[in-house]
């Protein structure tokens, strides 16, 4: 028998037993659109859940740091064992999979002051590798370009120049409050409130000067020293939720760590032709190190192996990412309850589908005991009843999906319009990185595919009994049936 006269047979029998066939077939689009809409549920509050995590900072960048504790010994991870944010941590970080990109941070040690003609502020210094972090910093440049590598390049956060101010015009303001030629409602927006979106102004491609402060001891009395630093502003970067970097302005590496030398060496230690000559011991001490190390991982989806090898190696990890591996857990769970709740119902459609190829191979007794004797072999007729079986599962599938997309939108439309969404980002707003609206249920490729195949499978499965039944019938006794 041809495959595709076996088809035709199998079209036919189901076609000339439609009403049974379609009654058969709600049950399986029931257990399907069940379990397509309970997944898609789980699926969309999950989405939900990330992006909202994502509002509280990047998932693919994340803050390393030595590991202090170890969590499994439960005992402090001694100074000699802890890992060291050096070159050699860099080398290392870059050979995990996943990770594109190592940015290694290196803070100044004191305040310093961002001063751009009558306006300044005080900042925080921050010295990065510039070729690590061109790669994947100059698409967070708002105005202006990234760092080059120059020393007097600067690279300022998003609130830098709404936190500086005009000292000289408060302090007018203050005098003329003072002699009572003023009043409160005639100060200025940036008087009234500090910083804002009203007092930011334009400080790119500007000539800037850092200013540093010192303090050294002359016969124990405090001695203080200035050291300013010409700068130009090349730079902005976009608004982030990250607060750490809020009054961050970016410099090279190599500027940060000659101002902390400067910093650090106070004058009563300095002699005449310099700082005095140090040890080996010294030397070896006094090995350069990072502060932290920022991360970027190549896509969301390698986020918890990264952060699972990261552990591993000793190092911490400070990032929202942090809380996909319980966010994933949690919603597994969920899927697993509302699937299995939903698979109840496709369970009594497949005895519904036991019963009905049962009752078809009672009806067409004779008919089977013909075609064995006109030659069709047990594989045949086994195969037939399989194939019926599975398309009165695939007709209610494909029904059943369609049932499930449209409670889908259903639940979608009266989610957006009820402020359920809203609710659920915590009043971010949804939608994602292309702009388009977060949904409280989603059917993703894989889902529908899954569904499709999947109640195939089941009418296969259901078919077994009935076809193992068909072919093991006595063809005579088939033919003298009535």
């Amino acid at each position: 028998m041809k495959v595709i006269d076996s088809f035709r047979i199998v079209w036919r029998n189901l076609w000339r037993m439609k009403l049974r066939t379609a009654l058969t077939s709600v049950g399986v689009m029931i257990g399907t659109a069940a379990i397509v809409a309970m997944m898609a549920l789980s699926l969309g509050l999950k989405e939900s859940a990330v992006k909202s995590l994502e509002n509280f900072g990047n998932l693919t960048e994340m803050d390393v740091e030595p590991m202090y504790y170890n969590q499994e010994k439960d005992e402090p991870i001694p100074d000699d064992q802890r890992k060291r944010l050096n070159m050699e941590a860099v080398q290392e970080l870059k050979k995990i999979p996943g990770i594109a990109s190592v940015m290694p941070v290196k803070r100044l040690n004191e305040q310093a002051k961002l001063k751009v003609g009558r306006r300044e502020g005080y900042v925080e210094l921050v010295g990065v590798d510039v070729n690590e972090s061109a790669a994947y910093r100059k698409n967070d440049v708002e105005k202006g370009n990234y760092l080059t590598g120059s020393p007097q390049e600067v690279v300022v956060a998003y609130d830098v120049p709404r936190e500086m101010r005009d000292v000289e015009k408060e302090k007018r303001e203050a005098r003329r409050r003072n002699s009572g030629g003023g009043r409160q409602s005639d100060m200025p927006p940036d008087m009234m409130g500090g910083g804002g979106e009203g007092a930011a102004f334009n400080i790119v491609d500007k000539a800037a000067t850092l200013v540093l402060t010192r303090e050294y001891r002359i016969d124990d009395e405090p001695k203080f020293e200035k050291k300013e630093l010409r700068v130009r502003v090349v730079g902005q970067l976009r608004k982030s939720e990250n607060f750490r970097y809020s009054s961050a302005v970016y410099v090279p590496l190599s500027v940060v760590k000659e101002l902390n030398d400067w910093v650090n060496r106070s004058r009563g230690n300095e002699s005449d032709e310099g700082s005095p000559r140090r040890t080996r011991e010294q030397a070896k001490k006094d090995t350069f190190e990072f502060d932290q190390m920022t991360v970027k991982v190549e896509s969301r989806e390698q986020v918890e192996s990264v952060v699972k090898a990261l552990k591993e190696k000793g190092y911490e990890v400070w990032s929202p990412a942090r809380e996909l591996e319980t966010i994933n857990k949690f919603f597994f769970v969920i899927q697993m309850v509302l699937g299995g709740i939903a698979a109840i119902s496709l369970l009594v459609a497949t005895i519904g589908i036991v019963n009905t190829m049962i009752m078809s191979i009672l009806e067409r007794t004779k008919e089977i005991g013909i075609m064995k004797v006109i030659g069709a072999t047990v594989f045949n007729i086994r195969w037939l009843f399989l194939m019926e079986s599975g398309f009165i599962g695939l007709i209610g599938g494909l029904a059943g999906l369609g049932m499930a997309w449209g409670a889908v939108e259903l639940v979608n439309y009266f989610g957006a319009s009820g402020g359920i969404m809203d609710s659920l980002n915590m009043g971010y707003g949804g939608g994602g990185p292309e702009g388009e609206p977060s949904k409280l249920a989603v059917i993703p490729a894989w889902l529908a595919l899954f569904a499709i195949g999947f109640s195939f499978v089941i009418g296969l499965l259901a078919g077994i009994f009935p076809a193992i039944r068909a072919s093991r019938l006595s063809a005579l006794q088939a033919i003298r049936s009535e």
